[in-house]
């Protein structure tokens, strides 16, 4: 999962962390897996313990699949968008989509689970899995933030007081005047198509399994 930050900087003044500090660091770095580990437990709860009933995910007159899929699209066009334009540690990335929200990324990927969740998951495990879920994304997100500050200390300050954290302020027509191929391919966003792409299969075999 690309960010601002490829890995985040260690300052050798600082004092030790605590273990609850290192778990957080831990579960930072690792937050891809975790997420995915979280979405197979989601998977397990809703086949086998709340028993939920999937959505034909080719079925689009279902305005649940329909909603879902444009939401899972829409998220990956936000993620792509942003991973073509940042250049991870080289300079702090405020154009394109981050010259509307400071963490596109994370808002493309919230945009995705969003429409996973309408694909018809049971609510109660929904309920379960979306504690660890917002608690990854949101140490992970006040992580970068701190670390930024630290990289770009001149032009962090100016750019948050600009650029919300999630929310646009403004709603415009997407330019891709600076967005780069090679540096989409660079940030491995092309995971987050093969991603998606393996969800919608996994849930199409899921509901074809149950049905």
């Amino acid at each position: 999962m690309a960010s601002q930050l490829a890995t985040p900087s260690t300052f050798s003044d600082a004092p030790p962390p605590s273990a609850a500090a290192r778990f957080t660091r831990l579960c930072v770095r690792r937050r891809v897996p975790i997420s995915l580990g979280i979405l197979a437990v989601l998977l397990w709860l809703d086949g086998w313990v709340f028993h939920g009933g999937p959505r034909n995910v080719t079925l689009w007159t279902d305005p649940f699949v329909a909603l879902g899929e444009l939401l899972i699209f829409a998220g990956l066009f936000v993620r792509s968008w942003a991973a073509g334009t940042l250049k991870k540690q080289k300079q702090l990335a405020t154009t394109g989509p981050y010259a509307l929200v400071r963490h596109p990324l994370y808002f493309g990927s919230i945009l995705m689970m969003t429409g996973f969740a309408c694909l018809g998951f049971h609510p109660y495990s929904l309920l379960v899995v979306a504690p660890p879920l917002i608690w990854l994304y949101w140490v992970s997100i006040q992580s970068e933030e701190r670390h930024i500050s630290k990289l770009f200390p001149l032009e962090w300050p100016g750019y948050t007081a600009k650029v919300p954290a999630f929310v646009p302020r403004r709603i415009v027509i997407p330019r891709l005047a600076d967005w780069s191929l090679a540096q989409w391919l660079k940030n491995s966003e092309y995971q987050a198509i093969l991603g998606a792409i393996l969800g919608l299969a996994i849930i199409r075999f899921y509901h074809f399994w149950l049905y």
